[in-house]
């Protein structure tokens, strides 16, 4: 643990000292720069202090194009500088101009990216609880069935099926109760009846829709009541 507060502690101290000391020697050649121009002393200090805070912004909110281009501005002031006091160009109206640019461009740069920052942090709205509903109406099964396996339910005493209630707002279930032997003689009156009405018997189909059986267990229970037919 003092291992990681003594790292972190290393880190800020170098890259303040490394800021403070960078700003040190820039913002006086940014001034010497100004003055060759013919700016006042108190007006020359303006050129480091706007290039130099645009500096601290993009390094601060560390946007990519921001800190390019603002080292960009603080290296052409400081080529200009000390290539005016070495005398290798003297003052021109091209320089003169390049120069005049670098505070508008900081400024913008500055302002856009303490925007940028004020949007990214500022607090989102509290968000209102909502009450959370922890009971609701019982839903019936959309395609209840009598028994999950007709083979099975032969060796059981009862066969359940859900059916909803007529109540349209609130919903129920209710039990009811069928024996093997009562779903087999209720099945064979319907392929009587539909036998007498159509002369076929009755279908799969049907029965699965009177009953509510798997297509498996209508089937077994088809070829029962089918083949005692016969």
């Amino acid at each position: 643990m003092k291992s990681a507060e003594t790292t972190d502690r290393m880190r800020r101290w170098l890259t303040h000292l490394s800021l403070a000391a960078c700003i040190a020697f820039t913002a006086s050649a940014e001034y010497q720069l100004a003055r060759t121009l013919g700016a006042a002393p108190g007006i020359a200090v303006m050129l480091p202090v706007a290039i130099d805070a645009y500096v601290v912004a993009a390094l601060r909110w560390f946007r990519p194009l921001d800190v390019t281009l603002s080292l960009g501005l603080m290296s052409a002031a400081q080529v200009a500088a000390h290539a005016l006091d070495a005398h290798v160009i003297a003052v021109s109206f091209r320089l003169v101009v390049v120069v005049s640019l670098l505070v508008p461009v900081a400024l913008w740069r500055t302002h856009a990216l303490a925007r940028s920052e004020g949007e990214v942090t500022t607090p989102e709205t509290p968000l209102t609880q909502v009450p959370v509903v922890t009971s609701v109406a019982a839903v019936p099964d959309p395609l209840p069935f009598a028994k999950d396996d007709y083979r099975g339910a032969l060796n059981t005493s009862k066969v359940t099926a859900a059916l909803p209630a007529a109540t349209p707002r609130e919903v129920v279930t209710e039990v009811v109760t069928i024996t093997p032997a009562e779903l087999r003689k209720q099945a064979v009156k319907l392929n009587r009846e539909v036998v007498t009405e159509t002369n076929r018997p009755v279908t799969i189909d049907r029965l699965r829709s009177e009953f509510g059986l798997s297509r498996r267990d209508a089937t077994d229970l088809w070829r029962e009541i089918t083949k005692e037919r016969s």
